[in-house]
C-alpha cells in the first residue's frame, strides 16, 4: 500500500525547517557583537600610550630647571673668592697682597712676597757699606731692594728680630711714585695732616718741625727700637700734606 504525508504533516515539517533558518541568523548576530567589543579594546589601548608621553614631558623639564640654577650658584661663589693685589704699609711691617711680611723676615723670603704683588724689583743694591745713600745705617752692610720709589731695607746686624749676622728686613723708605701705594689705614702720599690726625691720632702720633729745616713737618706714629711708621710733610697745619711714609728702625742722616 503506498504511503501518503498527510497535509498537516507538510505543514509541520515546515515549520521546523523555518525555526532552523532563524537559529542560523542568531549565531550570526553574536559574531558581529564580539567583533565590536575587540575595536572598543584598541581604543583603550591608545589611550594609556598618551598617558604615558605626559609623564615624560614633566620629566624632562624638572631635570633642566634644577641643573640651571645649580650650575649658576657655583660661578658667583668662585667669583667671590678673590686675594689682595697691593702692598700696603704699616708700622710693623708691609702687607703684600695677602701675605704678611713683618720686620724681620728673612731678606729674600720677603724680596719674593713682594715682588708676586708687584713685579720684580727695579734696582737691588746688593750689599754694600752701611754708611751709604740710605743714611748711616746699623752693623757693617746694608742692603736696599727698590721697586721705584718704593725701597725695602736689609741688615745684618743685630736686632731685636735676630742676632748673628741673619740678614733681615728692617726697614723701607717711600718718597714718590710710582708706585702707587697706602698705608693699612688708606693713607697715601699727598694726604693732608688733616687726614693724618683723623686716621692715626692719639698719644701714639707725634707731628713737630723737622730738625734740619723748622719750615718742614715730621710726623712718627708709635715709634719703638726698632718698629714704627714716620715721615715728613710741607708743614705742620691741618692743610699741608705728606711727603714720605716711611717704616721700621730707618737710618740715621
Amino acid at each position: 500500500m503506498r504511503r501518503t504525508h498527510s497535509p498537516l504533516a507538510i505543514v509541520a515539517a515546515l515549520v521546523l525547517l523555518a525555526a532552523g533558518c532563524s537559529s542560523g541568523d542568531t549565531d550570526s548576530t553574536t559574531t558581529t557583537t564580539a567583533s565590536s567589543t575587540t575595536t572598543t579594546l584598541a581604543t583603550t589601548s591608545t589611550t594609556a600610550a598618551t598617558t604615558t608621553t605626559t609623564v615624560s614631558e614633566t620629566t624632562i623639564t624638572s631635570s633642566t630647571t634644577t641643573s640651571s640654577t645649580t650650575t649658576t650658584t657655583a660661578a658667583v661663589t668662585s667669583t667671590t673668592a678673590t686675594g689682595g693685589t697691593t702692598i700696603e704699609l704699616s708700622d710693623e711691617g708691609v702687607q703684600a697682597g695677602a701675605i704678611w711680611v713683618p720686620f724681620g723676615t728673612m731678606d729674600e723670603e720677603a724680596i719674593d712676597d713682594v715682588a708676586a704683588v708687584i713685579g720684580d724689583p727695579t734696582q737691588d743694591s746688593g750689599w754694600i757699606g752701611s754708611f751709604s745713600v740710605y743714611g748711616t745705617c746699623p752693623g757693617a752692610v746694608v742692603r736696599g731692594v727698590h721697586w721705584d720709589a718704593f725701597v725695602m731695607l736689609f741688615t745684618q746686624a743685630d736686632t731685636d728680630f735676630w742676632t748673628g749676622g741673619v740678614p733681615h728686613f728692617f726697614a723701607y723708605y717711600y718718597t714718590n711714585t710710582p708706585p702707587e701705594l697706602a698705608t693699612t689705614e688708606g693713607m697715601y702720599l699727598g694726604d693732608t695732616i688733616e687726614l693724618l690726625t683723623a686716621l692715626y691720632g692719639g698719644p701714639k702720633l707725634e707731628i713737630d718741625e723737622a730738625f734740619f729745616d723748622p719750615s718742614v713737618g715730621s710726623w712718627s706714629y708709635d715709634m719703638q727700637s726698632w718698629t714704627g711708621m714716620w715721615g715728613y710733610s710741607t708743614g705742620q697745619d691741618p692743610t699741608d700734606t705728606i711727603t714720605s711714609i716711611n717704616g721700621g728702625r730707618g737710618c740715621g742722616e
